[in-house]
């Protein structure tokens, strides 16, 4: 790891140890009310798309063209001018993508490349969320993020609804990915004829207030959140988050976070010990990997994955 990424990391480490976060939240096993059963199939192939979405910027960095495997046709790749520490690619980076197979669209948001551009992302106050009546507050980082692509996500289902026989939505991202996958949901749901989509995501923070929550449990009847036990990320925002305002009172206000339901837990690396731990217990490989490891076949499971953002499970 670079000497900067690192010590980004070690900020993080110490954010994390001085919060009080706790658990990741929600159940590991109850689905929302109305919402389906956890299901694995589903959740390996949308953590497969996250890959995807790393080895989309993979890709954006190398000056390559983008494509995804079958059954999948990429639609549109989505950037976004918000700025990332370590893509400096001119302030644009690809962020999504929408995809279809068959009667379905994907929504699939990247993650930040390293868990110390995470950190960097997250301001911890909060906004409006102005997509939904009484949407209660947001994240302001991640809200950011969304604000600078949500056009482009809502009118490019829009088109694709309009210009085919499709039924289904899938939402879904790694990381921040997660968060704005989870900012993304309601908002589709009134903006798009898609009122049922389904959700999963993997190692998401907290994305709003107990308010958002509420909008959003009321709303998604299908949300799952993979959650590895030993990963730090979605412990985060903590619950009560103060943060100091700007001078000259540096007043601390307190924000408050909750997460959306439903929690699906696995368990992969150690109690955070180090700065490689936390990197270890958060990554997108060693989240494909464990699901993969659930399936009947694990070693074919994996090859789906192979390669995809640098993931080398050949070992």
């Amino acid at each position: 790891m670079r000497a900067g990424k690192r010590a980004s990391a070690i900020v993080a480490l110490s954010i994390i140890a001085w919060g009080c976060g706790g658990s990741g939240g929600g159940s590991s096993s109850m689905p929302p009310p109305g919402g389906a059963d956890f299901d694995l199939p589903t959740a390996v192939q949308q953590m497969q798309l996250c890959l995807e979405s790393y080895q989309m910027l993979s890709d954006y960095q190398a000056g390559q063209s983008f494509t995804l495997p079958a059954p999948y046709t990429l639609q549109l790749q989505i950037l976004t001018s918000e700025e990332f520490p370590g893509e400096g690619l001119n302030g644009m980076v690809p962020i999504a993508f929408v995809a279809t197979s068959g009667s379905t669209i994907y929504v699939v948001f990247r993650g930040t490349d390293t868990i110390s551009e995470w950190i960097a992302d997250a301001t911890l106050s909060q906004v409006p969320y102005t997509y939904v009546a009484n949407g209660g507050m947001t994240e302001t980082g991640f809200t950011g993020v969304y604000a600078s692509i949500r056009q482009d996500v809502v009118d490019e289902v829009n088109s694709l609804a309009g210009g085919g026989a499709y039924t289904a939505l899938y939402i879904t991202g790694h990381s921040l990915g997660g968060a704005l996958a989870v900012l993304a949901a309601p908002d589709l749901v009134q903006a798009t004829q898609f009122k049922d989509p389904i959700v999963y995501t993997f190692a998401g923070p907290r994305a709003g207030d107990p308010n958002f929550a509420s909008l959003f449990d009321s709303t998604i009847d299908t949300c799952w959140r993979v959650v590895n036990t030993n990963d730090e990320v979605p412990k985060l925002p903590n619950p009560i988050t103060p943060v100091i305002g700007p001078p000259p009172k540096f007043k601390p206000h307190l924000y408050y976070y909750e997460h959306v339901n439903a929690e699906y837990d696995i368990t992969f690396g150690q109690p955070i010990h180090s700065v490689d731990d936390l990197i270890y217990n958060h990554s997108s490989c060693n989240y494909f990997a464990t699901l993969c490891g659930q399936t009947s076949d694990p070693t074919q499971c994996e090859q789906t994955g192979q390669g995809l953002n640098g993931c080398d499970f050949s070992g």
